[in-house]
């Protein structure tokens, strides 16, 4: 068996040379482009240039195009006051600043977009006509200003107004309000 062995050894190391003696290595060649190429005659045509695609820009929802919106609340179910500016920051996020707020107490207060416009209905009181409502966070009762990160804001469709909703049950009850422009 040693014998065996010994006779296969001598003949990898054999070929090892050859090849090595022949040209064939795996050094890198310096100078040549990475690029395959295929030699072309004077009859071929020649090729096109490559053109460089440019990335999409990213696509913005009917909601992100409206901005900046501002309303200012009024009162629904509790005495409401303040106003309520959402813009997009550099950082591509958007936020509903909430200044000079106040509403009624509540531990569950929350802010939702609404996409229905905000309007009186027949007893004269607020309310928001229609569409999907967007709940986004809880809110202080009070304070000089609040900011609020709006999560998703890339598949909203167009707002028209904000709500601040007392989120208790059983009722939970529209504090105030705030159409958009």
């Amino acid at each position: 068996m040693g014998i065996g062995f010994r006779q296969t050894s001598l003949s990898v190391v054999a070929v090892v040379i050859l090849l090595g003696a022949s040209g064939c290595s795996s050094a890198p060649i310096t100078g040549v482009s990475s690029q395959a190429s295929t030699p072309t005659s004077s009859s071929d045509p020649v090729p096109a240039p490559i053109e460089t695609v440019e990335p999409e820009a990213a696509a913005t929802s009917a909601f992100e195009d409206q901005l900046p919106l501002t309303g200012q609340f009024v009162a629904q179910w509790a005495d409401t006051a303040g106003s309520v500016e959402i813009t997009r920051h550099r950082d591509g996020t958007v936020w509903a600043t909430l200044a000079d707020f106040s509403t009624g107490a509540s531990p569950n207060l929350r802010l939702y977009l609404n996409e229905g416009k905000l309007v009186k209905n027949g007893d004269g009181a607020w309310a928001t006509d229609s569409g999907t409502n967007y709940e986004i966070a809880p809110v202080q009762a009070s304070g000089s200003s609040q900011e609020i990160q709006i999560p998703g804001s890339q598949y909203m469709t167009e707002i028209r107004s904000v709500t601040i909703l007392d989120y208790t049950s059983p009722d939970f009850m529209n504090f105030g309000s705030a159409p958009l422009t």
